[in-house]
C-alpha cells in the first residue's frame, strides 16, 4: 500500500515505510515500458498493488508481472498469478529486498525476481526458484541489458541504460 509518497509494506513481521524516490519512480517506468513494448498489456503489470502469500503477510512488489487471466480478488491478487517480481532498493544494501523477498519469492515459485539497484549501478536477476530461494543469480551492470523470460514463453528485454543512479 503506499500513502502519501511513501510505500508500506509488512515484511518479517515489521511495519518497513519508505519514501518513494524519483530514482525508483524513473526506474520503475522504464521496467514497465520494456514490457509493454513486446505486447504485455497494462492489466498484466501492477505496482504496489498486493499480492497475497499464504500464511505469509502479502507483498506489494514495485512492478508485478501477472499471469493471462490472473484472479482478483478487490485490489489483490495471489502469489499463484505472480510470474516476475521487480524491486527498486530504496535503500542501500536492503536486506529486505536482498534476503527476505528473495527467499519469499523463490518459496512460491515465482520464477523471475529482480532487484534493480541505483546504489551499486548493479540489477540482480534471480532465476529458478527453489524453496530457499533461487538456483540462478545473475548480476548486470547498469547500462547493460539483461532478458526476462517468463513461464508463459513470454520474454522481453530491459535496458539498463537508462536507469538513473543514487549516491550514497
Amino acid at each position: 500500500m503506499s500513502t502519501e509518497g511513501f510505500k508500506i509494506e509488512i515484511l518479517d513481521g515489521k511495519v518497513v515505510m519508505t519514501p518513494r524516490t524519483p530514482e525508483q519512480d524513473w526506474t520503475i517506468d522504464e521496467i514497465k515500458s520494456a514490457a509493454r513494448r513486446t505486447g504485455l498489456t497494462r492489466e498484466r503489470l501492477v505496482s504496489d498493488v498486493a499480492i497475497d502469500f499464504p500464511d505469509e503477510t502479502s507483498s506489494a512488489p514495485d512492478v508485478a508481472i501477472l499471469d493471462n487471466g490472473a484472479h482478483r480478488t478487490q485490489n489483490r491478487f495471489t502469489c499463484v498469478d505472480l510470474l516476475a517480481a521487480f524491486e527498486v532498493v530504496s535503500r542501500p544494501g536492503d536486506p529486505n529486498d536482498y534476503v527476505l523477498k528473495v527467499e519469499k519469492y523463490g518459496r512460491y515459485g515465482v520464477g523471475v525476481y529482480v532487484v534493480a539497484d541505483p546504489f551499486t549501478r548493479i540489477c540482480t536477476v534471480f532465476e529458478q526458484p527453489q524453496g530457499t530461494g533461487y538456483g540462478e543469480r545473475t548480476e548486470v551492470r547498469y547500462g547493460e541489458s539483461f532478458d526476462v523470460r517468463l513461464s508463459t514463453g513470454e520474454a522481453f528485454t530491459v535496458d539498463t541504460g537508462t536507469f538513473p543512479s543514487k549516491s550514497t
